[in-house]
């Protein structure tokens, strides 16, 4: 794996794409993203333990971890509280986004109305796949 891997987003639906991630990436780092709008479907204390739960299992890999809070603005509080790395927000008005903006500053996690336009999603399939075939499509789309 090459360092353009470091720009990976991989988006998960549970504990096994996080896991499957991992193992594929090693300490390559990458991002994971979670499910479209979980914050207001699963909630941020649910992406959190999948994402504490995975650091534990696997203390070399190096990733990020992004939640999708479109859809309830305070699943973004709840992010920023528990320590994510970034949150995806759909803010009622711009000061309201500037304040989780200013919130999100001072624990380090990033606040975005979207992901960049130049983000390329790897669509794990963890929802649908067996654990052997996520890893072998993550190995397979990252030696394409």
């Amino acid at each position: 794996m090459t360092s353009s891997h470091a720009d990976l987003i991989i988006r998960i639906h549970g504990i096994a794409g996080a896991r499957a991630a991992c193992r594929v990436m090693a300490s390559v780092p990458f991002t994971l993203l979670s499910p479209l709008n979980a914050a207001m479907s699963l909630g941020a204390g649910w992406f959190g333990a999948v994402v504490d739960q995975v650091r534990q299992e696997f203390p070399n890999s190096d990733f990020k971890a992004i939640l999708d809070c479109r859809g309830r603005v305070s699943g973004a509080l709840a992010a920023i509280e528990i320590g994510l790395d970034g949150v995806i927000v759909e803010p009622d008005t711009s000061s309201q986004f500037d304040r989780l903006s200013d919130l999100g500053a001072q624990s380090n996690c990033h606040v975005a109305l979207d992901l960049s336009k130049d983000s390329s999603i790897y669509e794990m399939g963890d929802d649908v796949l067996p654990d052997h075939e996520l890893d072998r499509r993550l190995r397979r789309h990252l030696t394409d």
